[in-house]
């Protein structure tokens, strides 16, 4: 109750200090009086009672700062008056302030706009109705740190049927699926769009209605094949279809297959993937979407995730606790001892799960280190303005310690100014931040991949992290000139005796900031270096096999239900066409492209080193490839001979191994001649050929093992349509349009695409030039603020000493010489810091050495070029006021002060 009446009364205090001031004079003047008339009756005279009643109570004044102090208002007073105080003081210097605060902000906006991106993906619920009730479920193995995403449709119906924890429970899958024009009309090609497959409850369970129409009824997600329905994305339905307004009812073909369009989504219905998902089809029509697999039987396969809603009274361990016992239950029969220890967990629903965020999360710890030296630099910079403004103020702030101001009280007034500077450059970094994040967005996807649809909106996360940002902003650059320049001696300032040059007291201080800014620009400026060195090494590596020369065209056969015979003989007339094309030198076909997304493994074993039952063989990728493919894609045979079309018809049982494969399976034989088998009972394969190891798989290794067979080959089974490989004498990107028209005049209602083989290297590279650029652009903005920081400081230095240089002059200095001077003097500094950021940079970069694709981590180009492009805007910053300071007249700078 006192702590309540004594907040009321000094909110009382604050709102009426008018009032408050003169009822405190009131109540001193009764006790001056009530003490003067005590005095009265001891029998002295009127003015000695009063004389003494007002020396005995003291300074009024003083009476009164001792009562305000007693409350806590008083302390908010203080803190308004250094706040106003210091906004005048900084108003009055608006250049100074000017370049603090944008300095301050583009350190806390470059940070701000990864913390922006890294809230939208990360920390972020799901963009749906109160999404703290909206989970995923997981698969896991007890005793195994791994987590599966996607369950079997059977268990998905388990789990759905016999929890009580749950309001709803939705399963949905993502898919590509061919999509045409409306119904009787003209139409455009047909497309490939990213998709998702969902139960009836999935639009329920996030808590998102219809924009226009309605989402699934439960109908509509009970029997299989039987509803083919569609609901569009708002983007999808401006986009494809023109925003129809009389779209409802219509008609669109889905692989093949008419579907209703019954409802369209809201305009910022995300759902639960950030990559534009265009429309949704119900569960049931998986037949159609996967080209008649359904799954929808197979208890074993694994191809769903699973969301659900908490009811109201529910918490995220007690769901935790239930599915943990319906896991069991379900997976009680199951024949395999890992299958039966499988269990579910469950967790807040996300962009990303936990076992994706575990690997995002040390990537982000180092951009964030990076962004943060950025931010230090931009500290250590506003810093060293501040240490030179306040040598400049020493006056002022020596006139107030002889008044009676404390050292600490100093320190608190230039913190105040500090915070000011670091808050308004928060709020600046907001704004730079919120255009920063959704630039830098459009960068964060593949190549030819739209960009991700995130939510950048600022949230409470981002308030506090700008506050946290502006508040260590404000600290750090603020604490160590507040502490240097408190330190006044008054007899010193009233004569107007200051600190002059690099010599000064406080010399060690501004030279140490210009260092640590120099250190950790080199850092960084290394660090981009060797990541862009790497990045063009990766452009010009070679995957040994032809890139630039050979285009990728892909059909969806499967799209148009054609029989394996008729598929046969459309490709053999479609790489007899194409075969006729000026500039080809050569058609072949292959199951799967190299370095591209997908890949097949089979296990192998060579003739008489069968393994053991129980054990497991070695495991290599595989292509079933045409005769041609070698002589398309420029692979070298190292010995023996390539498939011959004889064999090709046959599907003859030959097969030709990597070098590496080879290797493993015979050390220090000849392998032609031998046998090969994919399992204990399978027939045998003879080996026809050696070829070279190439970069089939990975970018990053050469030597993974690698087995190509004839298409139908035990070894790899054909899962898809099959690839056509096109080389020809010049560019193939001109292939890119000219191809799909022949395939169309074979069959217009085929879906085609066609690429260059050289993007599959993009795909790859497209990590690194990620990281490149952000370096690239993070080292070349501390660099900027480390060249801010060496001009201000020389200029300081060159103000400070105008009377000295003045004097050097007058006696026949030659303005080179003091040109020299003082570019040594704060060129000494660069090369401290150069050579401590250097020494840093070579010691963390060993740590990522494996992602250079093979560059030595101290490669002497990027250390040397950094040098150069250092030592360059080092030396240009100091020249600049060092050449203005040689030109001083004598006779002014004599007089200077």
């Amino acid at each position: 109750m006192n702590l309540l009446k004594n907040i009321i009364a000094g909110m009382r205090n604050l709102v009426h200090r008018e009032r408050t001031e003169g009822e405190m004079n009131e109540e001193l003047q009764d006790y001056l009086s009530r003490s003067a008339a005590a005095k009265r009756d001891t029998g002295i005279s009127r003015r000695e009672a009063e004389r003494a009643a007002r020396a005995e109570m003291g300074s009024a004044a003083s009476v009164k700062e001792h009562v305000r102090a007693a409350t806590w208002e008083s302390a908010a007073n203080a803190l308004w008056r250094d706040i106003t105080y210091g906004v005048r003081v900084l108003a009055k210097q608006p250049g100074y302030t000017a370049m603090a605060i944008l300095t301050l902000a583009l350190g806390i906006g470059v940070n701000a706009t990864i913390f922006s991106l890294f809230n939208a993906v990360v920390l972020k619920p799901l963009p749906v109705a109160d999404p703290s009730r909206v989970v995923s479920l997981y698969s896991q193995v007890r005793g195994e740190r791994q987590q599966g995403q996607v369950f079997s449709f059977d268990e998905y119906k388990f789990c759905r049927d016999h929890n009580s924890v749950f309001s709803g429970t939705a399963a949905y899958s993502g898919a590509t699926i061919i999509v045409g024009d409306l119904q009787n009309s003209a139409g455009s090609e047909p497309a490939w769009i990213r998709s998702q497959i969902v139960s009836g409850n999935f639009f329920d369970v996030l808590g998102t209605p219809a924009f226009r129409g309605r989402t699934f009824s439960a109908d509509e997600d009970s029997t299989e094949g039987t509803h083919p329905v569609a609901v569009l994305s708002y983007g999808m339905w401006q986009t494809r279809f023109g925003g129809d307004p009389f779209i409802i009812g219509k008609q669109i073909e889905l692989n093949s297959l008419k579907y209703s369009v019954i409802g369209i989504m809201p305009p910022d219905f995300i759902g639960t993937e950030p990559d534009n998902t265009a429309l949704w089809v119900p569960l049931m029509m998986s037949s159609n979407i996967h080209f008649g697999n359904s799954m929808l039987q197979d208890r074993n396969s694994g191809w769903l995730r699973v969301i659900a809603r908490l009811k109201p009274s529910t918490t995220v361990s007690a769901a935790q606790t239930e599915m943990a016992l319906l896991a069991a239950r379900y997976h009680a029969d199951e024949a395999d001892q890992r299958e039966k220890n499988r269990t579910t967990f469950v967790a807040t629903a996300g962009f990303l799960d936990p076992e994706q965020k575990s690997s995002v999360l040390p990537i982000a710890a180092i951009i964030f280190f990076a962004v943060g030296l950025v931010l230090l630099i931009a500290c250590a910079n506003v810093a060293n303005l501040q240490l030179s403004r306040g040598i400049a103020r020493q006056r002022e702030l020596g006139i107030r310690v002889s008044i009676g101001a404390s050292r600490l009280r100093l320190i608190r007034q230039l913190l105040t100014e500090s915070l000011l500077l670091g808050g308004a450059a928060a709020a600046l970094g907001l704004l730079l931040s919120w255009w920063g994040a959704a630039s830098l967005r459009t960068f964060l996807h593949p190549p030819n991949e739209q960009a991700l649809t995130l939510n950048l909106n600022p949230d409470w996360r981002v308030a506090l992290y700008l506050a946290a940002a502006g508040l260590f902003a404000g600290l750090v650059s603020g604490v160590l000139p507040a502490v240097r320049v408190s330190r006044q001696d008054p007899l010193r300032a009233l004569r107007q005796e200051s600190f002059s040059g690099f010599g000064a007291s406080g010399s060690k201080l501004r030279s140490a900031l210009v260092i640590s800014q120099i250190a950790m620009s080199v850092f960084l400026l290394v660090a981009a270096g060797l990541l862009a060195r790497a990045l063009g090494k990766a452009r010009s590596i070679d995957p040994g096999f032809n890139l630039n020369n050979v285009a990728v065209l892909s059909l969806n056969f499967r799209a148009r239900n054609y029989t394996p015979a008729r598929r046969a003989a459309a490709i053999r007339e479609l790489k007899s066409r194409i075969a006729t094309v000026p500039g080809v030198i050569s058609v072949s076909q292959g199951q799967t492209v190299p370095l591209g997304d997908s890949f097949h493994a089979t296990g192998i074993m060579a003739e008489g080193k069968e393994v053991q039952p129980g054990q497991r063989p070695m495991t290599t990728n595989t292509n079933s490839v045409s005769p041609e493919f070698f002589d398309a894609l420029g692979i070298a045979l190292l010995r023996g001979r390539t498939f011959t079309e004889r064999e090709f018809s046959s599907s003859a049982r030959v097969a030709i191994l990597s070098k590496s494969l080879a290797q493993k399976l015979w050390p220090d034989e000849d392998a032609l001649g031998k046998h090969v088998r994919f399992g204990p009972t399978a027939p045998l394969y003879e080996v026809i050929g050696i070829a070279a190891d190439v970069r089939n798989v990975y970018l990053w290794s050469a030597d993974v093992p690698y087995l190509y067979v004839l298409p139908a080959g035990a070894g790899a089974e054909e899962r898809g349509d099959p690839q056509i490989f096109v080389r020809t004498s010049g560019s193939a990107r001109a292939l890119t349009t000219s191809l799909p028209g022949i395939s169309r005049q074979l069959d217009a209602s085929v879906p085609v695409n066609c690429k260059v083989l050289a993007d599959n290297l993009a795909l790859w590279i497209w990590p690194s030039e990620l990281a490149a650029g952000l370096s690239t652009a993070l080292g070349f903005l501390a660099l900027l603020l480390a060249a801010i920081g060496i001009t201000s400081v020389t200029a300081f230095a060159v103000t400070q000493r105008t009377r000295e240089i003045g004097i050097r002059i007058a006696l026949g200095a030659a303005p080179k010489g003091v040109v020299r001077m003082l570019i040594w003097q704060s060129g000494r500094l660069i090369l401290i810091g150069g050579a401590i950021g250097a020494a840093l940079a070579a010691a963390v970069s060993r740590v990522g050495a494996r992602l250079l694709y093979g560059l030595s981590a101290v490669d002497s180009l990027a250390f040397v070029g950094v040098a150069v492009v250092l030592a360059s805007v080092g030396l240009l910053a100091c020249y600049v006021p060092a050449r203005r300071a040689a030109g001083v007249d004598p006779i002014i700078a004599l007089r200077y002060e």
